[in-house]
């Protein structure tokens, strides 16, 4: 035990110190940091610190009191002027505003609005102004019929719209989801899918690098003499899984501290976002499939990199696994837009696709969730199968220097034939 403690501790401190780590680690934590402040890094670039300025051109003081209190209400970066049509006209002109709103009353008491500006008004700022005037004007005429604050409010209310969709019935029951969760849990499958992508290549390619130049520098040939082979492998597979999980515990960690550092319970609370069971569900199996992915292809690589026998073939060497998290990566971005594809279906239970797959169709609150626990139950016996091989292999491998990965395969069955 004490022999694996100490191959385990200094391959995972070598690994942590390494600058790879370092840099890559940095980067996502300043991602995620830069992410949670985004809206400030936008203001930084405006390069108008001032909001817009609008002149009001009315001859009702009370329209104009109205128009500043809901405008302000609406956004109080705006700063509004009360101004004759002569000087909003001369302000305009020498760039003091940036438009005039000139508001006339009918015969019929109605308000009617005319932008002015110097460019094209678009349809947004019509409709908008168009709305705040509807509203001053409902207001106008309750106080003219006398009525009372309850009625003007009932006379003010809005219907309330809102959207669902329908999941599949049999399936977990029928489940609904908005549209703003249906984004979130696109966003993070997306997200998800990316960080695993690029994680699981980095630290297999480690693994097996590091494999493959113990072996072919004869540095393994020393190492086993007062290590059991099956014991050194497991330490080297071991040490790099952990390490992964420390960098995915780095930017948790980061994320979780932004969260509450930066107050973005404020800015996803405008947007309506809520912490349903469809999004924890979501995330408690992304979380999975994360480390399950790192660990199985993690152990491949190790078993591919120890059947090298030179190391300028660990490229070639590393070719499955390269394809197959290629094949998983667009399996999973062709599931989000096939989701109910029986290829697709197929996939979510094949091995090393399932992360991927599988992750992409739970995102569907119609998916039940026994599909992702099979899943899982499938990868955990594929991990504990590629353990065994590797011990198997690194046992029988480590002294072998057979060219090719197929001829190293079959010395190694031989030998663990004749053993």
């Amino acid at each position: 035990m004490s022999k694996f403690l100490a191959t385990f501790r200094l391959t995972y401190i070598n690994k942590i110190k390494a600058k790879s780590f370092i840099i890559t680690t940095l980067l996502m934590v300043l991602l995620i940091v830069g992410g949670a402040n985004i809206d400030k890094i936008v203001s930084l670039f405006n390069g108008d610190d001032h909001g817009e300025q609008v002149a009001i051109v009315t001859q009702n003081d009370g329209v104009y009191d109205a128009i500043h209190a809901q405008g302000k209400l609406i956004d109080k970066n705006i700063e509004y002027q009360h101004l004759s049509k002569e000087q909003a006209t001369k302000a305009l002109k020498k760039d003091k505003v940036d438009y005039v709103v000139e508001v006339t009353q009918t015969e019929q008491k109605q308000l009617k609005g005319t932008i002015i500006d110097t460019e094209h008004v678009s349809n947004d700022d019509k409709a908008a102004w168009q709305v705040t005037l509807s509203q001053i004007q409902k207001s106008m005429v309750a106080q003219g019929l006398d009525l009372s604050p309850t009625e003007l409010q009932q006379l003010q209310a809005e219907s309330q719209v809102t959207d669902k969709m329908i999941g599949e019935s049999g399936k977990d029951g029928n489940q609904d989801v908005s549209e703003m969760e249906e984004v979130i849990s696109s966003v993070m499958v997306s997200i998800l899918n990316v960080l695993m992508f690029f994680i699981v290549v980095n630290y297999a390619n480690q693994v097996a690098m590091e494999v493959a130049t113990e072996k072919t520098s004869r540095v393994s040939e020393m190492i086993i003499t007062s290590v059991k082979p099956v014991v050194h492998i497991a330490a080297k597979v071991l040490s790099v899984i952990a390490v992964s999980l420390t960098q995915l515990l780095v930017i948790a960690v980061t994320g979780i501290v932004s969260f509450y550092v930066f107050n973005l319970s404020e800015k996803l609370g405008k947007i309506d976002f809520e912490w349903t069971a469809h999004l924890k569900r979501l995330l408690t199996f992304g979380i999975a499939f994360f480390i399950i992915s790192i660990i199985s292809f993690i152990i491949l690589a190790a078993i591919l990199g120890n059947m090298t026998a030179r190391i300028e073939d660990i490229s070639q060497s590393l070719m499955p696994v390269t394809l197959l998290m290629i094949g998983a990566f667009y399996a999973g971005t062709f599931g989000a837009m096939n989701p109910e594809h029986i290829i697709v279906r197929i996939l979510s239970y094949v091995p090393f696709f399932s992360p991927f797959v599988t992750l992409t169709r739970l995102s569907l609150p119609g998916t039940p969730t026994m599909e992702g626990i099979i899943a899982i139950a499938i990868h955990i016996v594929l991990i504990i199968v590629l353990a065994w091989l590797a011990a198997k292999t690194y046992k029988n491998a480590v002294l072998t220097f057979e060219k090719g990965i197929v001829a190293s395969f079959k010395r190694v069955f031989q030998k663990e034939m004749h053993s």
